[in-house]
């Protein structure tokens, strides 16, 4: 029975779009008789440090990402010893990587290592002056380990490695994230709920511009804050919602959308980030959702609009073009005044329409597991 030992910042019952992905690749290799060994943060004290089902066992040590990554080494090291026929590695970027190495230079176990994102010179871009020196110094750190093999979401990423650090074709493969479909299948929500759902937050009746995801710089948001007042003056029905998740630089930007909220405070909506079933029936409710993204490896908020047949409004950057189906319209990135006139032609329908792409759970499981195998 093959034995992959995952290691991961958070893990079910922690809910986020990368937990949601490694979810379902490993809940798939168990039924294919995999045996899975997850190491990961002890985020919550309530969930047992040792957690085991069939052909799963869950270990959690430390409470925070930074103490996983400086302080659990005995840990990683006991977790190996006590499992010999672990034969794999797989864990993501970033800090996890760090640990797989180690326990690679230690048991000589192959590492896989996905690929969400990387940031090399635009770390110059995304931090304060001199603290991007240290983001770039660890990333570098990372991929001066030899890895068995690169899993890169989406071609942009695999050339991005290609180019930034020299990593070999050979080293390199491109399986593209899975959306869940049936989940965001826009039949989902009924009529029905997508008015009470208007009524309750006060959106029927108007035409509803939708932002959800963090507010870090490579999202585009501080553009988009830029660009509300114009964007409400082009049309009274106009009203911009906002979902934001917990990250960084959160309260800052929040407190720049409450400013404006002051003048408007009908037209604009503020969410502190819904769970999924709320998100969806938000979207749901939504005529366009706008992602003015800086940069992106693979685009979840993208995939995950669109497979519910939104209108999205996004740039022609990195791996956009390539994800991305059905209506959609593209600016340049950086540009409040881009988006300002791309919303009034989207008032007016002026949209391109892309053709069909499926990026399917069983077919990512399946290139992941062909992976495997060969390894």
């Amino acid at each position: 029975m093959p034995h992959i030992l995952f290691i991961l910042d958070y893990f079910t019952p922690h809910k986020g779009w990368l937990e949601t992905v490694f979810e379902n690749i490993i809940q798939r290799l168990i039924v294919k008789w995999y045996k899975i060994s997850i190491l990961t943060s002890h985020f919550d004290d309530k969930l047992k440090k040792i957690e085991k089902s069939d052909n799963l066992t869950i270990y959690r040590t430390w409470n925070s990402r930074i103490q996983f990554m400086f302080f659990s080494i005995f840990a990683w090291i006991k977790i190996i010893k006590s499992n010999k026929d672990i034969q794999l590695i797989h864990t993501s970027t970033y800090w996890w990587a760090i640990p797989a190495a180690i326990l690679w230079s230690i048991f000589h176990k192959k590492v896989v290592l996905t690929i969400h994102e990387i940031f090399g010179k635009l770390w110059n871009f995304y931090k304060w002056r001199f603290v991007w020196f240290f983001y770039r110094l660890f990333e570098n750190l990372i991929f001066m380990f030899p890895y068995y093999l690169y899993h890169c979401v989406s071609t942009y990423t695999l050339n991005s490695l290609r180019i930034s650090y020299n990593i070999p074709d050979s080293k390199l493969k491109m399986i593209h994230n899975w959306v869940d479909t049936d989940f965001r299948d826009p039949n989902q929500v009924s009529q029905s709920q997508i008015q009470d759902f208007k009524e309750k937050h006060w959106l029927a009746n108007s035409f509803n511009l939708l932002y959800y995801w963090h507010t870090w710089k490579s999202k585009g948001i501080d553009y988009l804050v830029q660009s509300i007042n114009p964007i409400l003056k082009s049309d009274s029905k106009i009203k911009i919602i906002f979902n934001l998740i917990d990250c960084q630089n959160k309260s800052t930007i929040k407190q720049q959308i409450i400013k404006y909220q002051k003048n408007n405070p009908d037209r604009i909506l503020i969410f502190d980030w819904f769970e999924m079933n709320e998100l969806r029936d938000l979207i749901a409710c939504s005529d366009v959702v706008i992602a003015p993204s800086i940069s992106e490896w693979f685009g979840s908020v993208h995939t995950e609009s669109i497979a519910m047949w939104k209108i999205l409004l996004t740039t022609n950057i990195a791996s956009i073009p390539e994800v991305v189906r059905w209506k959609v319209k593209f600016i340049s990135p950086r540009s409040s005044k881009k988006i300002v006139k791309w919303v009034q032609e989207i008032l007016q329908w002026n949209i391109e329409n892309i053709p069909t792409k499926t990026f399917s759970r069983d077919e990512n499981v399946k290139q992941l597991e062909s992976v495997y195998q060969s390894i």
